[in-house]
């Protein structure tokens, strides 16, 4: 009898696309951004580096179009994305975000009780008071499946929301990406990562005036990065204030802008961006002094349609005699 040898080579020849997405998402979208989440998904499966160059290269489309897509993948929720910094050997950082499907309510219910996470729902039920809807318990057992949460980390994050004031199990959802995506998988990173938004993150969202949502991992890399320059919250804060006021703006690059300037000019306090106002303004007055002043002229020719003609002087005096003695007539 004839041995039959068998090799598991799946996880490095196949690429599984969940059937929800070819359902839902790509009758919707662009074939160009169906290609670039596709070769995305390739390069995450096999632990391969993904940048932007490359998936232009390979697509042998712009590095503008390969960004258009991903910002549309992530409003779509099925991944996170940071951009690269302006370092030339910078790489793009993706988070793949782990789809939610739908399930069904019986089969929820039958793995779910005589379980922990029966009793963390029920902790949640208590909260709330009422019941969960079908919707609701979906998103938990979401959260718990496919996102990996324990009871424990679970409870967390509910005790989290509620003393926030946040009852809304969307937003518990929410909340429970954006752990996920920072790699926050135990109650003792959660509580740190609490004290860390506290303290600079929350400061940040308060000065732009973003208040319904979450940063995204994007934005949430920009704070980092800024914490990373050495800068109290309030050198931050202030950034985050001349943003608004130039742009109209929640800008995360610009005010960016503005601080790696302010790193670059050794700024480590509030009075010394004043004293760099102070400089900036003594330097724009010099320069507008030395400028040389242009003769002026009482009047300017200009090729208007609406003023090419000459330019007449009247007698209003005369006029309203004139316009009098018609009149009489």
């Amino acid at each position: 009898m004839e041995k039959i040898s068998l090799k598991n080579t799946l996880q490095h020849t196949t690429t599984i696309l969940p059937n929800e997405f070819i359902d839902n998402h790509m009758l919707r979208a662009d074939g160009e951004y169906v290609k670039i989440y596709l070769l995305v998904l390739r390069l995450l499966n096999n632990n391969m580096p993904v940048e932007i160059e490359q998936l232009a290269d390979t697509l042998e489309l712009t590095q503008k179009d390969i960004l258009r897509a991903l910002h549309y993948w992530e409003k779509e929720g099925l991944l996170e994305f940071s951009a690269p910094s302006s370092e030339p050997d910078a790489s793009l950082t993706i988070t793949q975000v782990p789809e939610k499907i739908s399930y069904n309510l019986a089969d929820m219910e039958k793995s779910i009780k005589g379980t922990d996470l029966e009793q963390t729902l029920y902790m949640a039920e208590t909260y709330l008071g009422r019941p969960l809807s079908s919707a609701e318990l979906s998103s938990f057992y979401y959260i718990s499946d496919a996102l990996h949460f324990s009871s424990d980390l679970l409870e967390h994050l509910i005790e989290y929301c509620i003393t926030r004031d946040k009852k809304s199990v969307r937003y518990m959802e929410s909340v429970a990406i954006n752990w996920y995506q920072q790699g926050i998988d135990s109650v003792k990173k959660a509580r740190e990562a609490s004290i860390q938004y506290t303290q600079n993150v929350f400061p940040v969202m308060k000065a732009f005036g973003i208040s319904s949502r979450n940063p995204g991992s994007a934005e949430l890399d920009y704070i980092n990065r800024w914490n990373s320059f050495g800068f109290d919250t309030e050198i931050i804060v202030e950034a985050c204030n001349r943003t608004l006021l130039a742009t109209h703006q929640a800008s995360f690059p610009y005010a960016h802008r503005i601080l790696s300037d302010w790193k670059k000019s050794g700024v480590r306090s509030v009075s010394d961006i004043q004293a760099l106002d102070k400089k900036h303004h003594a330097t724009s007055q010099a320069a507008a002094k030395s400028a040389p002043s242009e003769p002026s002229s009482p009047r300017k020719n200009t090729t208007n349609a609406f003023h090419n003609f000459e330019q007449r002087s009247y007698d209003y005096d005369d006029l309203e005699s004139r316009l009098l003695e018609k009149n009489r007539r």
